[in-house]
């Protein structure tokens, strides 16, 4: 298990900035890898009062390119309402819609 540290904090809400750090649990090379994401303090050490989500990352080959599927979870209904409520959909569809022009350059 090793810990990947974000290198910046992320907006998530109007004025709201927030660290976070993985923390790795799988790597199936270049199929998957799974991961912990946890919301972090200034030194990108884990804030486990608030909840983390479980995630899997997974890329199959199709028609020439790549498929991503990507799968987060919480370990209840009220962890993920308050991560809702915090503006994690927003932040979540912002960093993914990236993806693209990242991989482009």
């Amino acid at each position: 298990e090793d810990t990947l540290s974000l290198h910046d904090a992320l907006p998530i809400s109007e004025g709201d900035r927030y660290h976070g750090c993985w923390v790795v649990g799988e790597v199936a090379a270049p199929d998957r890898f799974a991961f912990d994401d946890f919301f972090a303090n200034a030194d990108f050490e884990p804030d486990t009062s608030l909840p983390a989500s479980h995630c899997t990352y997974a890329f199959v080959e199709r028609d020439g390119g790549t498929r991503a599927t990507y799968v987060s979870g919480y370990d209840s209904a009220e962890a993920l309402q308050q991560v809702l409520d915090m503006g994690m959909e927003e932040g979540s569809r912002s960093a993914i819609n990236q993806i693209d022009e990242f991989l482009a350059r």
